[in-house]
């Protein structure tokens, strides 16, 4: 595992640069563990707290469902919803191990590359997942006078989170790759 801050006595410009970066990986860490927390909480917030109508109306239901919105109901939606959800909270984990190793200076080491190859895998396993996850919650929440209703959306977001995972997936292949010339060259010294 590579420590960044070994030879960067001399330069107070570089030493100015990795203590910049611990801060901000350590914000960028407790952010990561705030946001799958809030995220979590959120959607179950969402699922037993919102009314009927308003969940109908954001899954674009446009019919009452026959028996109206029960617990089970709720219970199924919010499992449905949890699992693209699941997945993008288990790619948070992934960048919080990756900004912990960065925080303590391990910028280019198998931890720090292996959270980042988490987050990019999970990013796009949730992207794909969520418009399934449509699809699947159009089917639980319709069942008015109108039968049940199948809605699969596909936007710009889904695109753009797929080039972003993508993104993160290159960076941490290249990451790897400098890890491993990096020590094949300290093996020749």
């Amino acid at each position: 595992m590579r420590n960044t801050s070994a030879g960067s006595e001399g330069d107070p410009h570089r030493e100015g640069r990795i203590s910049r970066i611990r801060v901000l990986a350590k914000c960028m860490s407790a952010l990561c563990m705030v946001t799958a927390m809030l995220l979590a909480a959120g959607m179950l917030a969402y699922w037993f707290a919102t009314p009927a109508g308003t969940l109908l109306a954001q899954m674009g239901v446009r019919f009452e469902r026959a028996g109206g919105l029960g617990l089970g109901v709720r219970l199924m939606g919010f499992a449905v919803c949890l699992i693209p959800l699941g997945v993008l909270i288990h790619g948070l984990f992934g960048a919080r191990r990756c900004f912990r190793a960065f925080a303590s200076g391990r910028i280019f080491s198998p931890e720090a590359v292996s959270g980042l190859r988490t987050l990019a895998i999970a990013v796009a396993v949730s992207t794909i997942l969520k418009p399934l996850a449509g699809a699947a919650l159009s089917m639980v929440l319709s069942g008015g006078p109108g039968g049940r209703v199948l809605s699969f959306n596909v936007g710009s977001d889904t695109l753009v989170a797929l080039i972003f995972a993508g993104t993160v997936a290159v960076i941490a292949w290249v990451m790897a790759e400098a890890i491993e010339i990096a020590d094949e060259n300290a093996q020749f010294v």
